[in-house]
């Protein structure tokens, strides 16, 4: 007959185990609470600064000066969260890491010597990914956070990488605006060009009589009619001749000035396009709106010398209280195995 024997483990147990044991744990845990306030007060004091900005809307400064004057639809002054994402985009940008990097000699101030150090470009970017966060706020903003031991440095970096979303978000838009405008700036001045030879070719051929065909046609037909009634032979002559200066100039007379009426409107809707265009290519808005610049800190952030120490203290009392288990569980196999090769 065999009987099955289940062991039932309760709380009871645990605080036997911890008596038990509670003079290893006492000087393991002891030691594990000193060594992690000795290695705390050896981690290197950082100071936060953070920058708040909400996004503006992504239109172009033409739709924003020019298209919307007569627009009656208010518009948010804010952006939405596709112009926050671009705002992220552009903190995270390789462009704004390499002027911060550049700009506050970052490799020395973090004392990264790439000559010594094994990927340096790897170390650089934790580096930098751990001193300075950006990400998006629970009221579509974006928060710039920086930390650096010295206060100052942390507050300079941070409105520093706010100006820089207008630098780089700015070149990016200037290079394909200057490319639209130059664009816009050609067919403008071609077609300026052509208007000039169109009125100076309808200029020639007013200088020869034809000012208004269909009138002029009216009143020296009729004319012509009377004169031939009134026997006028002289005067029917003279006007002849105008009627042969009408058919031979009329119908380029009445191209030229339809054409020119109609590429005259296409000039006025293109002058609309070339302002505009001008406008994006010259002229700067911002991006975003700033609601908190960064400013010195005199309190320290990191690190939290209690929740270190108190983090560390427990989990060398757990870990040392789990190895001390299984050394008893080790004891007691080899126990029962030594039991079991004597019978």
């Amino acid at each position: 007959m065999e009987t099955n024997e289940r062991y039932s483990f309760n709380s009871n147990d645990l605080l036997y185990k911890i008596y038990t044991y509670r003079k290893p744990l006492l000087i393991i845990t002891s030691l594990g609470f000193i060594i992690s306030l000795i290695v705390s007060l050896f981690i290197t004091p950082l100071y936060k600064s953070n920058v708040i900005v909400f996004p503006a809307p992504s239109t172009s400064i033409s739709q924003s000066l020019i298209t919307t004057i007569n627009s009656y639809k208010k518009e948010s002054v804010f952006g939405e969260v596709e112009e926050v994402e671009q705002i992220l985009q552009v903190l995270n940008s390789d462009e704004l890491r390499s002027k911060i990097i550049k700009k506050y000699d970052l490799w020395k101030h973090y004392k990264i010597d790439s000559a010594k150090v094994k990927y340096p470009l790897d170390k650089m970017l934790k580096k930098f990914q751990d001193r300075i966060n950006f990400k998006r706020t629970e009221f579509m903003a974006v928060e710039i956070e920086v930390y650096d031991p010295d206060p100052d440095t942390a507050a300079m970096i941070a409105n520093d990488i706010c100006m820089l979303i207008d630098t780089v978000m700015n070149r990016m838009e200037k290079e394909r605006a200057i490319e639209a405008f130059q664009i816009v700036k050609y067919e403008y001045d071609s077609k300026v060009a052509q208007l000039n030879k169109l009125e100076d070719s309808l200029q020639f051929i007013m200088q020869k009589g034809v000012f208004d065909f269909e009138s002029q046609s009216e009143v020296l037909n009729k004319a012509y009619a009377d004169a031939i009634l009134a026997n006028n032979t002289r005067g029917a002559q003279e006007l002849k001749k105008q009627l042969d200066t009408l058919a031979k100039y009329g119908s380029a007379y009445i191209s030229l000035r339809d054409f020119l009426y109609y590429e005259k409107e296409q000039l006025s809707l293109l002058n609309g396009r070339y302002k505009e265009a001008k406008v994006d290519a010259e002229q700067i808005l911002t991006h975003f709106y700033v609601v908190n610049k960064a400013f010195k800190s005199d309190k320290k952030a990191k690190p939290k010398r209690i929740i270190i120490v108190t983090v560390s203290t427990l989990s060398t009392f757990a870990l040392a209280f789990v190895l001390l288990i299984f050394v008893e569980l080790l004891q007691d196999l080899r126990k029962k195995n030594s039991v079991q090769a004597i019978q």
